[in-house]
């Protein structure tokens, strides 16, 4: 009888291993991993994914987010390739890789992962993080190393005052994007994904502006290559008598620790 009962522990530990495989490792498609939005749309829905990254030996990698099919802007679903623990940490929680502080002694090890599911399930991805990986964080207020948004030329020569009746709105013309009524704000927050570090706004300046930054082919590239991003932020920032420039700011940041 009790050779039966250790029997039957042992079938349904198993049965237990196996739906935890399945769970945390379920067999998903590669193509998901394409770092292309048609790839990610095509995965299906439900999916929350961390394992070791099978594609260390790709020159390709980093993190794709997109709007989520039919969920009419509500929802992100965001997949990373042969991506470091900070963007995983920053995919489960829902925060800019930018503002995430690991230990020391985190590991090098790189990861794929896959999050197909409601913003509001993201705490079953942290659970599903801690136990594979052995992370947990938390927000903390710290002072951090940013690139402050400053005012160089006090005269502002390249930005407008927007009007109370305009509308907000962003044209491409002549390798040129024109913004309309938009913060200073924006370009920190818009730009800072190139930048492997937070960039805040240190301006002081809270009016709408009309304003257009040179985009074209080669500002892109530049923007690409980490070594050469900052740089290239502040030549299309510059006309506009702003400029990046290496401060600190307590920040409210993402801050790592092994679970207990």
């Amino acid at each position: 009888m009790k050779t039966k009962v250790l029997a039957g522990l042992l079938v349904l530990i198993l049965i237990a291993a196996a739906a935890v495989k399945v769970w945390f490792f379920p067999s998903v498609k590669d193509a998901y991993f394409a770092m292309d939005e048609r790839s990610l749309q095509s995965a299906p829905a439900g999916l929350m994914v961390v394992r070791p990254t099978r594609f260390a030996f790709l020159r390709n990698e980093g993190v794709l987010g997109i709007m989520a099919p039919q969920s009419k802007g509500k929802d992100r679903w965001i997949m990373g390739r042969n991506a470091p623990l900070a963007d995983v940490m920053a995919a489960a929680f829902g925060q800019n890789p930018t503002r995430v502080v690991v230990p020391p002694d985190a590991p090098t090890n790189r990861y794929d992962f896959l999050v197909t599911v409601p913003a509001s399930q993201l705490p079953r991805f942290q659970a599903i993080v801690r136990r594979t990986l052995g992370y947990v964080a938390q927000m903390e207020t710290r002072d951090a190393p940013v690139l402050a948004l400053k005012i160089t030329n006090p005269s502002l020569p390249g930005l407008t005052v927007s009007g109370a009746d305009e509308k907000r709105g962003v044209t491409f013309h002549n390798d040129k994007l024109q913004l309309t009524r938009f913060p200073l704000a924006v370009i920190p927050n818009g730009l800072g994904g190139a930048i492997d570090m937070p960039l805040v706004d240190e301006t002081g300046l809270t009016n709408f502006y009309n304003f257009s930054v040179a985009w074209d082919s080669l500002t892109q590239q530049r923007l690409e290559d980490k070594t050469a991003a900052r740089d290239a932020l502040n030549r299309i920032i510059e006309p506009l008598g702003l400029k990046l420039e290496p401060d600190t700011a307590p920040l409210e940041m993402l801050v790592v620790k092994k679970a207990d």
